[in-house]
Order: C-alpha cells, then sequence, then structure tokens
C-alpha cells in the first residue's frame, strides 16, 4: 500500500466523520423543534456509510484523466512482477436517512402546536443517544487525524533516508 493511498483513506474517513458530527448536530439542536417547513415536528435523521474499494477509484481516476495522474506504486508487485491489487477499502457517505418512527408526544395544552387534546408532537430524538453517537464519531474523526499524521511521519521519514 502506499503512502498516497494511506493519506485518502484516511481523508475520506474524516470527510464521513464530519458529516456524521454535522448530521448528528443537527438533530441535538433540533430536538425540541415541533414546526418545520415540511410541516410537523423535526425527523432524526442518521448517516448512512458505504464501503468503496479505494483502488477501483483510483483505477477509474486514471482512466478519466488518461493517465495524467502520474503516479505508480512500484512496491506493488508480486515475485513474477505483476502488479497486486490488495482488498483497500475505505470509506464515503452514501446517503443521510430520516428516521421515521414515532414523535415522542407530551401534554401541554398551551403550547401553540398542541392538537384538539392538548398533545404536543416532538421530535424522535433521544438526546443521550445522539451525545454518545456524537462523542463516538469525534472518536472516529480523531483516529483517522492520528492515522493520516501516522502515515505523514513514514512518509516524512523515508523522504529523509533519501536525502
Amino acid at each position: 500500500m502506499s503512502f498516497l493511498n494511506s493519506f485518502d483513506i484516511s481523508a475520506y474517513g474524516l470527510s464521513a466523520q464530519r458529516a456524521r458530527v454535522n448530521t448528528i448536530s443537527s438533530n441535538i439542536a433540533n430536538a425540541q423543534t415541533t414546526r418545520t417547513d415540511e410541516g410537523g415536528p423535526y425527523r432524526r435523521r442518521e448517516v448512512v456509510f458505504k464501503a468503496i474499494d479505494f483502488n477501483e477509484v483510483y483505477n477509474r481516476a486514471i482512466k478519466e484523466n488518461n493517465n495524467r495522474l502520474g503516479y505508480s506504486d512500484p512496491l506493488n508487485e508480486n515475485e513474477e512482477g505483476s502488479k497486486v491489487n490488495p482488498a483497500i477499502m475505505s470509506v464515503i457517505v452514501d446517503k443521510i436517512v430520516r428516521d421515521d418512527s414515532d414523535f415522542k408526544m407530551k401534554y401541554d395544552p398551551t403550547h401553540p402546536d398542541a392538537d384538539a387534546k392538548g398533545y404536543v408532537a416532538y421530535p424522535n430524538i433521544n438526546p443521550v443517544i445522539e451525545m454518545a453517537d456524537l462523542v463516538e464519531a469525534t472518536r472516529s474523526y480523531q483516529a483517522n487525524v492520528a492515522a493520516f499524521d501516522s502515515a505523514k511521519k513514514m512518509a516524512t521519514s523515508a523522504i529523509s533516508l533519501l536525502q
């Protein structure tokens, strides 16, 4: 695996976790929103990730750019000299889905959005679960930063050996 692949994989992970943090933050910010432009309370959203074969993405980019990327990994060969295609996986955001579970109904007849029986529909958001997910996403983001920094240090060390 080349250093450039390591950087790209970490960057994909950073991007995916950033999207997850933003979505969770939006959920927390709208935990009490009872009226939206779509009508009704805010609905919780979740990020769905998709694993991708990084080599496939890279090879497609080379073909689309008529091999102008100009990079090939000389160490990516087996004993016979033919190229090896290891399963390098990365992650991207596939989609952001809406959680259509039932709203939380609370009795508050003085609320402007109360129904005829005095109940108000609140978003289907549990702040405790959202905070736990936010901590997990933040830690995953930090792990990708650490992996990126490690790859950078290895590349710097390799370059200093060549000088």
